[in-house]
């Protein structure tokens, strides 16, 4: 049995990790003899972080620009690279055989969260692998959608018309879909990464010393600094870095130590944390323990490691969905609709606001104030079970897929 994991940027973003270790250890839970392919952006990469769990072939089809509006010349230049693809693939150093591959899936699970949406500007090439697959066999697994333009609306709804079935992350996503009538089967879950793993708690204070000289004798606030989140949201960078500099002055004011989380780290600079992370560092003018979670661990390392904190403040998903599930408290610097539904789901509607800040609004004093708000509103432990209940049902989802077809 065979599953492609497709829409794979690369796992040096450890949001991308989060969703394909997490995908992979819960299907392999409830399947027997399964086998993955995961179809990268960044194949030499993930050739290396997957070599135990999956065949990683380079997903040419998405790290192009974005795809043409016209479903039959889409199909054509598919087909013209399905040809090309069989003296291609002898290439030794790199696997090219993405189309060959999704042919002889069982299940087809295009990944990525937030892919699906007219934010990016690119939703197309997103659609290719539903477009070259047999769409009984496609599954959009744990994705927020939308919104969408008027001709971006078509072109999903069309792609998407009979293929198995739709999973969304969170209710606002959920309800979206029904307000679209999508024609296929649409099942309100959660996030995948809510069900990643943690290392042991020895083996991660083991891991957290050796590699960083973290002790944990100070209570730590962590902070997830996007490099990203300047070009998305059309921030000005000096204020950017002088802003997360202030709100790190601040917590070592109070006698506590500072977790910077790069959790992307991309070959391309503007998307780089570590970065941002180093020019925050530059800035911080009061003495204090500050540690910087930089080298290459992985997603259930970085999550390990955000679970020592005693709260986390964040601009990347993934980095709060890592806190939340361990019942970290947790504030949310918000560039997309993703992250008012997720911290919707986890806070309640109620509470969910005075810990979700926009990014083009957001202030020192603002984020200390949510961040001290969400410490005295732990997260609810039942409602967090919940949702990795429903989470854990993407993967229930997927089995009886695969053994109705």
């Amino acid at each position: 049995m065979l599953i492609s994991l497709t829409n794979i940027t690369g796992a040096r973003n450890r949001g991308v990790d989060a969703l394909v270790s997490s995908s992979i250890a819960g299907l392999t839970k409830v399947l027997n003899g399964v086998n993955f392919a995961v179809h990268t952006n960044d194949f030499l990469f993930d050739s290396w972080r997957y070599i135990d769990t999956a065949k990683v072939i380079w997903s040419y089809l998405t790290a192009t620009g974005d795809h043409s509006h016209s479903p039959l010349l889409n199909k054509s230049l598919y087909k013209v690279a399905q040809i090309a693809e069989k003296p291609l693939s002898k290439n030794k150093r790199i696997r090219l055989d993405t189309i060959t591959t999704i042919k002889k899936s069982d299940l087809i699970i295009p990944s990525g969260g937030d892919i699906f949406t007219s934010d990016y500007g690119n939703l197309r090439k997103h659609l290719a692998y539903v477009a070259i697959s047999d769409r009984r066999k496609v599954y959009l697994m744990g994705h927020t959608i939308g919104p969408f333009n008027k001709k971006d609306k078509d072109d999903f709804l069309r792609s998407v018309d009979g293929i198995a079935a739709i999973s969304a992350r969170e209710e606002e996503t959920f309800q979206y879909l029904k307000s679209l009538d999508v024609q296929t089967d649409v099942h309100l879950t959660a996030d995948v990464a809510f069900t990643l793993s943690t290392l042991s708690e020895y083996d991660t204070a083991q891991f957290a010393y050796r590699r960083y000289g973290f002790d944990g004798q100070q209570p730590t606030v962590a902070l997830s600094i996007s490099q990203g989140i300047i070009r998305y949201s059309n921030l000005n960078a000096g204020e950017y870095y002088k802003l997360f500099a202030e709100i790190c002055d601040y917590f070592l004011q109070q006698g506590k130590a500072i977790m910077l989380i790069p959790h992307v780290m991309e070959r391309n600079p503007n998307n780089n944390d570590v970065l941002a992370c180093d020019e925050v560092l530059k800035r911080i003018s009061v003495s204090g323990r500050v540690y910087v979670a930089s080298g290459e661990p992985s997603a259930v390392e970085l999550k390990s490691i955000i679970g020592l904190c005693e709260g986390l403040i964040g601009t990347r998903t993934h980095a709060t969905i890592a806190s939340m599930s361990q019942l970290v408290p947790t504030v949310s610097l918000a560039y997309s609709r993703k992250a008012y539904g997720i911290m919707t789901d986890v806070y309640g509607a109620a509470s969910a606001g005075a810990v979700t800040i926009d990014v083009k609004e957001m202030s020192a004093s603002k984020v200390i104030d949510a961040y001290e708000c969400t410490l005295s509103a732990p997260i609810d432990a039942g409602r967090m079970q919940a949702i990795k209940d429903r989470a854990k049902l993407n993967f229930t989802l997927a089995s009886k897929l695969i053994e109705g077809r």
